[in-house]
């Protein structure tokens, strides 16, 4: 993995978690217990901080970055799709960002909420708990229970990307 301090500003990665060496981590970031970041990461805290938490998964390509004034929190068990930009202020626990999904300065995705593939939040967008949100902009489009068979999906990626933090660093090896 790329990790770099960024004069006093230095990562914090709890040892459980799994870094792939082609992502990269940068300065003011503190990364959980359990959380799987995939190759091509970047997560970029250098003007504002970055707090991810235990069991989330950031997929390939996806770029995290904050801005001054506010904490770029990412809660428990959110599952954040291949591609997705997010400058958002805050996502709650058990939230899925779809792949492509670009959320703005600002916004705010609520506890299980999930921004649909692609789907754009505008700066200061505030969602609600457990409702889907797709299109540009994203909009409400319908209510997400914690029984909705797509949530149900999402937890099995979740606890798949989770037993990757365990598999990945005995089986991943380079061929050169």
């Amino acid at each position: 993995m790329v990790v770099y301090a960024l004069g006093d500003k230095v990562p914090e990665i709890a040892d459980s978690a799994y870094i792939h060496p082609l992502a990269c981590v940068i300065g003011d970031v503190k990364i959980g217990e359990n959380v799987f970041v995939a190759p091509q990461a970047s997560i970029r805290g250098d003007i504002g901080r970055i707090e991810i938490g235990d069991e989330s998964n950031i997929q390939d390509g996806v770029v995290i970055h904050s801005d001054p004034g506010f904490v770029t929190f990412i809660g428990r068990r959110v599952n954040i799709g291949h591609n997705a930009s997010i400058h958002s202020e805050y996502i709650g626990n058990n939230a899925a960002i779809g792949m492509g999904a670009v959320l703005m300065v600002g916004s705010r995705v609520a506890e299980g909420a999930l921004i649909a593939n692609a789907a754009l939040l505008h700066p200061k967008t505030v969602t609600e708990p457990y409702k889907i949100y797709a299109g540009v902009p994203a909009k409400y489009l319908r209510d997400f229970p914690e029984d909705d068979p797509a949530r149900v999906t999402i937890t099995g990626y979740v606890d798949s990307y989770v037993e990757r933090t365990r598999t990945y660093p005995r089986v991943l090896r380079r061929l050169d």
